[in-house]
């Protein structure tokens, strides 16, 4: 009998572990779907009573239909050209030195996390001089909220594009080097190998850019994200919202279930750090002059980024003037990002290991996990507040730990893809073995279980710590009066007009992001040099 069949059939499995892990699974699922479950009650209430109308919302208006239209194009464009420079950087990048790939990487996931209304400030300021130049580059309108939407998730584009290319077995790539050029290559064997993975990264960019409202709404432009809010404020009626919702909502939820396959795809990437050739490919002139306008994108979209934050914010006087005075939000926002990180990451656990189960499960579990993301923000506020403001809860109104709900309900299925991602990583025959020979199951978890899935825990508690500092769309909704976040303050003040203290606001927010993405980052290179595989002398020294 092989090693692994014998220890998963003798491995002891408590009563009370599977009641530990039915409990957290359930409260995982019940948080992430609260949205949608105080929709659902509300919309049934609403219809037995016959205060609600089905049909407006089901025959959608030339202005809503218009809207529907230009939120997805929007979104599909983004998207598209996100991952066509991060293609673009990929080829770049597939020759150097595993150190300096592993820096870049990290350094995106650290950018990755800044809030895309810090990009709408600076780029806001930089398009209103380059139109004193050229009358005729607006500074509001649809071009620009594109502009910033992709620069806002070119980090996050880039890195996932890296990851995919990543899961194409260099074999595969190294044989076909030999018959043919590096173009074709390209062309024929590492693009198709790498598609289903790219449309991975594809829909999360869409879902994402799709859901946001505070970009295109700071530029004048319309979307539906927008429009399902303003329903609500007029209506009050979170079912009547749901419904305007459904559109936007079917579309988002079935381009997540499609990029189910991708993710998985993605998953299976053991050495995504490990550079991919060792002679550098050779790329037509055609194909390297593309390379080199995606890399002078890159290097715009940084530049403005920080030296428009430190031109007009001011000086350090006018910055930390700015942080004093917002002193209540940064301490409430950082004591909700913390809160959102602790109760997320063990839910996210249970519910990873319920996404490798086989069949229908497993199926089921993927479902659930992908629903809470494809609902758009402001109706996951509306959801959450009709819920605990109902009949069914017959609990007291979390007023202060609402932002910390929301924020879970948005970003603990993220951390539950990460996590799986990280079991895929790791041989089961670790942790059956473990339960053999192991004396203790607090033994078994410090020693070992948590070694192993610690960079998973890294890497989801940082993208935690930044998405929960930069949420905004939901945290408008369920924010307790006098108890503002941080983003709710720069949101505010965007619309005054007062850039320095904006500037200040955001520069600080953006340090705090990328001081979590670097404590990451750092954790994770620790553990890597520590556990992971030793390079050889040779590309040490490269």
């Amino acid at each position: 009998m092989p090693p692994r069949s014998f220890f998963r059939q003798v491995r002891p499995l408590l009563s009370a572990e599977r009641v530990v892990y039915a409990l957290v699974l359930g409260i995982f699922f019940f948080l992430a779907l609260c949205p949608l479950l105080g929709l659902i009650i509300d919309f049934v209430h609403a219809f037995m009573a016959g205060s609600l109308d089905l049909v407006s919302p089901l025959f959608l208006s030339s202005r809503q239909g218009w809207l529907l239209l230009s939120s997805v194009g929007l979104a599909a464009a983004v998207a598209g050209a996100g991952v066509l420079i991060g293609i673009l950087i990929v080829s770049a990048l597939w020759s150097i030195s595993q150190k300096a790939l592993m820096a870049i990487l990290l350094a995106l996931l650290a950018l990755a996390g800044i809030p895309s209304y810090i990009h709408a400030l600076t780029w806001s300021a930089a398009i209103t001089s380059l139109g004193k130049i050229l009358p005729v580059v607006s500074p509001a309108g649809w071009a620009i909220s594109f502009w910033v939407e992709l620069m806002a998730l070119l980090p996050l584009a880039i890195f996932l594009s890296w990851v995919a290319f990543a899961s194409v077995d260099t074999l595969l790539t190294d044989a076909g080097r030999v018959f043919k050029t590096d173009m074709e290559v390209f062309f024929t064997i590492q693009l198709p190998l790498a598609a289903p993975a790219l449309g991975a990264a594809l829909g999360f960019l869409f879902v994402i850019c799709c859901s946001d409202y505070s970009v295109p709404s700071l530029f004048g432009a319309d979307v539906y994200a927008l429009e399902i809010f303003a329903q609500y404020s007029a209506s009050n009626i979170a079912s009547q919202a749901l419904l305007y919702a459904l559109p936007l909502l079917v579309i988002m939820l079935g381009v997540m279930i499609s990029c189910r396959s991708g993710i998985r795809t993605l998953a299976q990437t053991p050495k995504w750090l490990a550079s991919r050739f060792g002679n550098p490919p050779r790329y037509p002139a055609y194909f390297r002059g593309a390379q080199a306008i995606a890399v002078i994108i890159v290097i715009a979209q940084i530049a403005v980024l920080f030296f428009g934050l430190i031109t007009t914010s001011g000086s350090g006087d006018t910055f930390v003037s700015s942080a004093l005075r917002a002193g209540n939000e940064l301490q409430f926002s950082l004591l909700t990002a913390l809160l959102v990180v602790l109760i997320s990451l063990p839910l996210a656990l249970a519910a990873a290991y319920e996404l490798k189960k086989p069949g229908l499960r497993g199926s089921f579990a993927w479902v659930l996990v992908l629903v809470p993301l494809a609902i758009p923000a402001p109706l996951v506020g509306i959801g959450m507040v009709t819920l605990w403001y109902g009949p069914l809860l017959a609990v007291p109104y979390p007023g202060l730990l609402m932002p910390v709900l929301v924020a879970v309900a948005r970003f603990a299925p993220i951390a539950a893809i990460i996590l799986f991602v990280q079991l895929r990583f790791i041989d089961p025959i670790l942790f059956d073995a473990a339960a053999v020979f192991s004396k203790s199951q607090v033994k078994t978890w410090t020693q070992i279980r948590l070694p192993l899935l610690a960079p998973g825990f890294l890497v989801a508690a940082g993208i935690l710590f930044t998405l929960t500092l930069a949420e905004l769309g939901a945290t408008l909704i369920v924010a307790p009066p006098g108890h503002a976040t941080l983003t709710m303050r720069i949101y505010n003040y965007l619309h005054y007009g007062a850039a320095g203290e904006v500037a200040g606001l955001c520069l600080m927010i953006t340090i705090l992001t990328l001081a979590a993405g670097t404590g990451a980052i750092l954790s994770l290179r620790w553990l890597y040099n520590r556990s992971g595989p030793r390079l050889p002398e040779e590309e040490m020294r490269s």
